[in-house]
């Protein structure tokens, strides 16, 4: 078999000495001001929902990754008077393999009441709550935009790493450790 090469580098004993995945990170068009994502190449493109995806995995033919960023006073916003459209919103990115919130904020942002509203602490972590069990999607504190960046990197680099994997066992290169056991008992 012949694998297509692929930018990155080589991994030793994967199928086809595959190389490792180097995604190419899509930024939706609308992002005013994009996350500075360093580690992969990024491209602009409109997406059907999310702020950022990966090539392949990002639309209705293949909803594989999607991730919404919000900072703190637009979290609050969507959560507050904004409530009806971001639940929309949330209902389409759930339907993703993987979907994840990231907040340019951590939680004592939100437990100190920094933000502009009359919404409380209480009330911001109970919809938080909610939308991770209602929704199955991940929410991740990550303090800034820079913070907010290197969590989309490894997000990116651990989805590219499964799908890898996945790769290699359709392929037979990955012996499952259940299989092994059994195998040797």
């Amino acid at each position: 078999m012949i694998a297509t090469p692929v930018r990155g580098r080589e991994i030793e004993g994967s199928w086809s000495k595959m190389s490792e995945p180097s995604p190419i990170v899509l930024c939706d068009t609308r992002e005013q001001t994009p996350l500075p994502i360093r580690a992969y190449p990024v491209e602009r493109e409109g997406l059907p929902v999310g702020d950022y995806s990966i090539r392949g995995f990002h639309d209705w033919s293949n909803p594989a990754f999607a991730v919404e960023r919000k900072s703190l006073n637009d979290l609050i916003g969507s959560l507050t008077f904004g409530r009806e459209r971001f639940w929309k919103e949330l209902e389409k990115l759930r339907q993703f393999r993987f979907a994840a919130l990231v907040i340019e904020a951590d939680r004592t942002d939100i437990e100190q009441h920094t933000y502009r509203s009359a919404a409380t602490p209480e009330s911001v972590f109970q919809s938080l709550t909610a939308i991770m069990v209602r929704c199955n999607i991940h929410v991740v504190f990550c303090g800034d935009a820079d913070g907010a960046a290197r969590m989309v990197e490894s997000m990116v680099r651990q989805f590219a790493r499964k799908i890898a994997k996945d790769a290699d066992r359709l392929h037979g290169k990955i012996v499952e450790k259940a299989t092994r056991r059994k195998a040797s008992a």
